[in-house]
């Protein structure tokens, strides 16, 4: 193949860094290459200490919810108490019923009598009626998810009754804004031993902090590694030391001894409610672009200009396969005046840790 300048060389690379990063390569490069970096979502921005999680991502209706997760904070796990194992268990069931659409199983948690206030103070009373509530959520608004149930505290008020206090975080659909709001749970034991609400009240909904909505894209930190016959790209991302944006630096090396260096970053716009970002390369190119959410995929919309002063733009499809895989390819590019389409599905793999040295 024969490569064409400097600057549309790296297009693929750049594109593939670019638009793996966000088409700051497109600002400088040449077609996609084929393999690249790798995203983990394990990483998660600041959150303080809490004390237990009850966490599930419904993209898709048929999916369950995530196991429970217990976290005090600090390395060690948070036992959970034997006495309040019943009111964690009725959380997880919450959210993996809320995952699953299954408003039979959500009305089985309430107790006949039970009452349901929402969070403007509208009260829904009796179980057919909280599960009648819930199926009309579900066929209206199918979007909504439940991100995590965040039990804060558990208070016995006798043998039989006891309250539950603590913060769900959700949106109202898929990639949307995460906002949370606060709740309070009367939790009643009936004849057959098993508790169940018999009141719960949701408080008025709060944003999600900074660092909560961009904890959306936390599977870009790492460090990846993007390689094809023509060149090799590196890539590493990680939280700004104040936790609000996500920052990336790449750099695009060629077989034959050329380099482009980059940065982008990523941050929340609080005012819009998007996921902006922002992308520079070392040969002068710059891009601004929009990280969204669809379905079970992220769409990096980049527009700007590259080093030559040309006008370019294109959007990056990404498919986050596990923690070790990521799959995503350039669509709509067009740099200046030429229209490049798609670019072939590129796979992503984390990059393996440098091998240590043995030993004297």
């Amino acid at each position: 193949m024969k490569l064409p300048n400097y600057s549309m060389l790296m297009l693929p690379a750049c594109l593939a860094a670019g638009l793996y990063l966000g088409l700051a390569l497109v600002a400088t490069g040449d077609a996609p290459a084929e393999n690249g970096d790798v995203a983990q979502p394990d990483a998660e921005g600041p959150r303080g200490d809490l004390i237990f999680v009850a966490a599930a991502q419904p993209a898709k209706p048929q999916e369950s919810g995530r196991p429970v997760s217990q976290n005090a904070g600090g390395d060690k796990p948070f036992m959970i108490p034997a006495a309040e194992k019943p009111f964690w268990d009725s959380a997880q069931a919450f959210v993996d019923a809320y995952a699953k659409r299954d408003a039979n199983a959500i009305g089985e948690l309430f107790t006949e009598d039970a009452e349901f206030y929402d969070e403007f103070g509208e009260r829904t009373e009796g179980r057919e009626a909280i599960l009648a509530m819930f199926q009309d959520v579900f066929d209206t608004d199918a979007q909504a998810m439940i991100e995590e149930i965040v039990i804060e505290r558990v208070k016995p008020i006798s043998d039989n009754v006891v309250i539950e206090s603590g913060e769900v975080v959700a949106s109202d659909y898929d990639g949307g804004p995460v906002y949370r709001n606060s709740y309070v749970a009367i939790h009643k034991k009936g004849d057959d031993g098993k508790w169940r609400i018999n009141t719960l009240k949701d408080l008025p909904r709060e944003e999600g902090s900074r660092q909560e909505q961009l904890a959306q894209l936390s599977w870009l930190v790492g460090e990846w590694v993007n390689e094809d016959r023509e060149s090799v790209v590196h890539t590493d991302c990680d939280w700004s030391v104040d936790g609000n944006f996500l920052l990336r630096r790449f750099t695009v090396e060629t077989y034959d001894g050329r380099t482009l260096d980059g940065v982008q970053r990523i941050g929340w716009d609080a005012k819009e409610k998007k996921l902006p970002s922002w992308t520079f390369d070392s040969e002068g190119g710059h891009l601004t672009g929009e990280w969204t959410r669809d379905g079970s995929r992220w769409l990096l919309i980049n527009s700007g200009v590259n080093a030559e002063g040309k006008a370019v733009s294109g959007t990056a499809v990404y498919t986050v396969i596990d923690a070790e895989m990521v799959t995503w390819q350039l669509q709509n590019v067009v740099v200046g005046k030429e229209i490049m389409g798609a670019g072939p599905l590129v796979t992503m793999v984390r990059r393996p840790p440098e091998p240590k040295s043995a030993s004297k």
